[in-house]
């Protein structure tokens, strides 16, 4: 599946959320810094599309030119 075309919505979200969950019950090595970044690492594909759009709505409107 193309990132680009990722939808996070409230299923999705809730999916992720409880995969980490599962993986911090499971595994008593886990810490909270590892659940974080399996969060951040689970979500990152959903936010890139809006995360370039406000470094591109920022860019414009400092008069910089946008990367790539």
């Amino acid at each position: 599946m193309s990132t680009s075309n990722r939808t996070l919505n409230q299923e999705i979200l809730l999916e992720i959320m409880l995969q980490a969950y599962q993986l911090g019950v499971q595994r008593k090595d886990i810490n909270l810094g590892m659940m974080i970044d399996t969060l951040t690492y689970e979500l990152k594909p959903y936010f890139e599309q809006e995360i370039q759009l406000r470094a591109y709505r920022k860019s414009e409107l400092d008069g910089t030119e946008g990367i790539g």
